[in-house]
């Protein structure tokens, strides 16, 4: 709920009645009139909808009358029963219409491009995209991420990587999860040229609050890597092995107009050990549209000589929200 002002014309009602009780006795005044001022002060403030304005009020009205403290709290709790009431029709309105709704429809995401070019003493080019995709369902969660990263110095490609992921997540309750996990990865660069996981596990929800979300997974795996390997006559190694994967995404809305998030995976295979991690910084221009600053990790245990175990990629680049609302 949104936080309200008080109008003038409540304040005004107000001094009036702490004008009317100074001047004349409590138990007076209330026994020669019922006290319609307070009730008409209480009534104004829950037509509010701000639980701060109302507490205020009500506390007033309470010391001003106490002899109608019982009046005014049933007065406020008939609101509340009202209100209860209401935020439930409108939950359960919610729920039929994603029942009835098929399964191309109530997604929401965003789609992000960068990019980069220079010429000149140095001829350089890079092209960053994602797009992520969420369908929440009544006991379904749907999600679908897919980026890519290019670049090329002087016509040499220079960064190669892409990966594509669906995960779907049956909700116990509304914290507790079970997910599944199908992932693609290439990242020529950190050494291998395909390298497709599945798996499952448990997820929970540490906080699920509109501006602070945090939740962690955790479960096996099952990994099949093509890595790039010079020394054999194919140019490749073949790997499959078990696993055990981790991960943690957070988001945190400082303001309608900055939100910061994280999110981090680790693979603990028996001989290599692989992990990422990308915290953004979003800052929403207009309508839809943002800018995006990001800085990600890439962890490889098991390269060759010739290869660093870690990558990193700071980007800068445009998100335009899918399926909400422009405000």
């Amino acid at each position: 709920m949104h936080s309200r002002t008080i109008s003038p014309w409540l304040l005004w009602r107000i001094s009036q009645g702490a004008v009317l009780l100074s001047l004349v006795p409590v138990s007076e005044v209330w026994a020669e009139e019922p006290p319609k001022l307070i009730k008409e002060m209480v009534t104004k403030a829950l037509t509010l909808d701000d639980p701060k304005t109302v507490k205020a009020i009500v506390l007033i009205a309470k010391k001003t009358v106490p002899d109608s403290a019982g009046e005014i709290d049933a007065m406020v709790a008939d609101y509340n029963t009202k209100v209860e009431a209401r935020e439930a029709e409108k939950k359960r309105k919610e729920l039929r219409q994603v029942a009835d709704s098929s399964m191309f429809q109530n997604w929401t995401g965003s789609v992000e491009l960068g990019g980069a070019k220079m010429t000149g003493n140095t001829r350089q080019s890079a092209i960053y995209g994602a797009v992520a995709l969420e369908r929440n369902g009544i006991n379904w969660t749907h999600t679908i991420k897919a980026r890519t990263d290019f670049q090329s110095t002087y016509g040499v490609t220079s960064a190669e990587r892409f990966t594509a992921s669906y995960q779907p997540h049956y909700k116990f309750d509304e914290r507790l999860y079970l997910y599944g996990l199908a992932l693609y990865e290439r990242d020529m660069f950190l050494g291998y040229r395909t390298r497709i996981t599945g798996g499952s596990g448990i997820g929970y929800k540490v906080f699920d609050q509109p501006n602070l979300s945090l939740a962690v997974e955790g479960g096996p795996a099952y990994r099949h890597t093509i890595f790039i390997d010079t020394s054999r006559p194919d140019g490749r190694r073949i790997r499959d092995t078990a696993a055990m994967r981790g991960s943690f995404t957070t988001k945190w809305i400082v303001s309608p107009l900055l939100t910061v998030s994280e999110d981090s995976s680790i693979f603990f295979e028996s001989k290599d050990i692989t992990a990422s991690s990308t915290t953004a910084l979003e800052t929403k221009l207009i309508g839809n549209l943002s800018t995006k600053l990001s800085f990600s990790v890439y962890y490889e245990k098991d390269v060759s000589a010739s290869k660093q175990p870690i990558d990193t990629t700071s980007r800068i680049t445009f998100s335009y929200a899918l399926g909400k609302k422009k405000k």
